[in-house]
């Protein structure tokens, strides 16, 4: 869904969506989120600096402290420069996971700098930045799930509900499944 040639914007979103219905289910079914609270989505356009946030999902304690950010990236490969963005956002709270997920690999000639970087934040802000493609994270992420099928179902919903989504993105989608 996410590859498909599109003739409109917004197919950058369908991603944060993709992995936003993922987490859905994870925070209710996971011990780790016990207690734990899924922000709602922000829009497409918002910029986490003017909305406080800490990535595109976010995950918070009862208290609304921050627990767990996934920054999502569309055809953007993860650069240094990406994760010393991170680093300034974790830098300014106790976050226990940032996830930087990406549909292109880490930039090869600064991946020993990137992994250096990602051994100083976790040593000195005890913070596991994990870098990964977005793909193998929804393969995963799917395995965890009591019932995978639920994933399709809150990913069609946002799919109807986020205003990013054009009406070709839906009907690209409604064939993937339809082809089911």
């Amino acid at each position: 869904h996410f590859y498909c040639k599109y003739n409109c914007k917004g197919a950058s979103r369908l991603p944060v969506l993709a992995l936003y219905a993922i987490y859905e289910n994870l925070v209710m079914e996971l011990k780790r989120y016990e207690g734990k609270k899924l922000l709602s989505l922000e829009s497409h356009t918002s910029a986490d600096a003017r909305s406080g946030r800490k990535g595109d999902i976010d995950v918070v304690n009862n208290d609304g402290t921050p627990y767990e950010a996934i920054e999502v990236k569309f055809d953007i490969p993860v650069s240094y420069d990406i994760v010393e963005v991170a680093k300034e956002k974790i830098q300014t709270c106790h976050i226990s996971r940032y996830y930087i997920l990406s549909t292109k690999p880490m930039v090869a000639e600064e991946q020993e700098k990137i992994m250096h970087e990602v051994h100083r934040i976790k040593n000195i802000y005890n913070c596991q930045l994990v870098i990964n493609g977005i793909i193998p994270t929804l393969k995963y992420y799917l395995r965890l799930l009591d019932n995978p099928t639920t994933f399709i179902d809150d990913y069609t919903k946002l799919l109807a509900s986020d205003k990013a989504i054009k009406y070709e993105h839906k009907q690209t989608w409604n064939k993937i499944v339809s082809d089911l």
